[in-house]
């Protein structure tokens, strides 16, 4: 079953649901509404009653409803229908002695079987006994209650007339209701389709995403959830996409990388076993070095991929990072005086206590020097001695770590991508000289596990300056 289908099931039952509801309750607030209004109606009328019994009483000279007679009281009854004798007023002798239809004795109306006549003392003269909800007014004259008059509220609609209002109005409610639902029913297949339509083409952007088609991209053309929803899917396909750019990428540059000294190797091999070259101790130094450019090639890799998949551990303890940075420089000082360049170090007199893990601090400095020695001239170009310095301070949250060397300097539109792995800034130098371009990466990732920054600038010296900041 399809969702559109779903939908428009959900809908209908809900829209039959709401029509039962609709009915039931015409039905019950009109037929409540019609009781209520028709018992007010009679209560003006037991109004009226007991006016008239007071202007007879008041003007005969009664003064206690036992004395009234049953032939006056059913005469007032019917007039109470319509005359209120204190608004209009009709000689008593003639209302009294107007003939009295037997018809409305022997069949009094509704109302008049609901009326009840009380004495002064509380007992029931004429008409039925008052009910626990019924209501009671009190008969005054000469400004003392002689007796009272009983109502009994009506639960039921009796009169034919009030019936047939009802059935009538209770019929114009529930046409009204079955094509409020129609209309409603009618307009079901356009929204439907207009709710439907963005999560079909997100569905089929979705499969698409699924097949590797990560160029699929939604038109943003709402301004609800849905809009919203096509936004993130945009988004999505776009990470994605990057994701798979940078992962060919990275295949195809790890690639590179692995070829040219498997390269050296297999033809160095090959020259040595076809006798055109001689297995002596130069040749073989030379296939060691190979191999070891490879080791620390598949070593650095796996120390990204390592860091990648959760699986680089750091073991956070107090660390004396001074401590940490002399013990580097002094294993990069021979290097440093080989090639001729110039090692100055920059100390202050602050204590440099952080916590971290100690080995992959030791990591970060040692390839940020071997990375400061390997792209370093030896001579500048104006003939002075290339130099690296190397400072330490500290404020009163961090500390602050250092380097920076003579020419060659990078451009600065370049800067941004220093950190990419296997990224050079010159696509001809040897990696020889410069490394598989996986040093500045293994920093970032050492610095961003001890919640520090790492930032690189232009240096004064004319070559860069990577500094390194670190919570204390």
């Amino acid at each position: 079953m399809t969702l559109r289908l779903k939908l428009i099931l959900v809908l209908l039952g809900f829209g039959f649901l709401m029509l039962e509801a609709m009915m039931w309750s015409n039905q019950y607030l009109l037929h409540n509404t019609m009781v209520k209004y028709v018992d007010k109606r009679d209560q003006l009328r037991l109004e009226r009653l007991k006016n008239n019994i007071e202007v007879y009483m008041d003007e005969k000279g009664v003064f206690d409803t036992n004395d009234l007679d049953l032939d006056v009281w059913q005469r007032l009854l019917t007039a109470s229908h319509r005359v209120d004798l204190t608004h209009t007023y009709i000689p008593m002798d003639i209302l009294l002695e107007r003939e009295y239809p037997k018809m409305l004795q022997i069949h009094p109306d509704e109302f008049e079987s609901r009326v009840s006549l009380i004495s002064k003392e509380g007992q029931v003269i004429i008409g039925p006994e008052p009910t626990k909800n019924g209501m009671e007014e009190s008969i005054i004259v000469d400004r003392e209650e002689v007796g009272q008059l009983g109502y009994n509220h009506r639960d039921e609609l009796t009169e034919k007339t009030d019936i047939e209002f009802t059935e009538d109005q209770s019929m114009v409610f529930t046409w009204g209701a079955v094509l409020m639902t129609g209309v409603a029913l009618l307009l079901l297949l356009p929204f439907a389709s207009h709710f439907l339509s963005p999560i079909r083409k997100l569905t089929l952007g979705m499969r698409k995403l699924s097949q590797g088609q990560f160029a699929t991209r939604l038109q943003h053309d709402r301004k609800d959830e849905f809009g919203q929803l096509q936004q993130d899917f945009n988004y999505l396909a776009a990470s994605l996409e990057k994701s798979q750019q940078s992962r060919n990428q990275w295949i195809a540059d790890i690639s590179h990388e692995l070829r040219t000294p498997l390269t050296i190797l297999q033809g160095s091999l090959e020259a040595i076993k076809d006798g055109i070259r001689p297995a002596n101790e130069t040749n073989l130094q030379q296939i060691h070095e190979e191999v070891l450019w490879l080791n620390r090639l598949v070593d650095d890799l796996y120390q990204v991929t390592l860091n990648d998949i959760g699986g680089l551990n750091y073991k956070m303890n107090p660390v004396d990072f001074k401590r940490v940075v002399t013990s580097s420089v002094a294993m990069v000082d021979d290097a440093a005086q080989e090639k001729g360049l110039r090692l100055s170090v920059h100390f202050s007199e602050d204590t440099f206590k952080l916590n971290g893990d100690e080995s992959r601090l030791q990591q970060l400095v040692t390839n940020l020097l071997w990375n400061s020695i390997a792209y370093t001239d030896a001579v500048t170009a104006s003939g002075e001695q290339g130099q690296v310095i190397i400072s330490l301070s500290r404020t009163s949250s961090h500390v602050i770590f250092s380097i920076e060397d003579s020419a060659p300097s990078v451009n600065e539109d370049e800067i941004p991508y220093l950190f990419e792995r296997l990224y050079r800034t010159e696509g001809s130098r040897n990696r020889r000289h410069g490394g598989a371009g996986l040093g500045l990466a293994i920093v970032q990732q050492i610095v961003e596990a001890h919640m520090g920054k790492v930032s690189v600038a232009p240096s004064e010296l004319g070559g860069i300056k990577v500094s390194v900041k670190l919570p204390v």
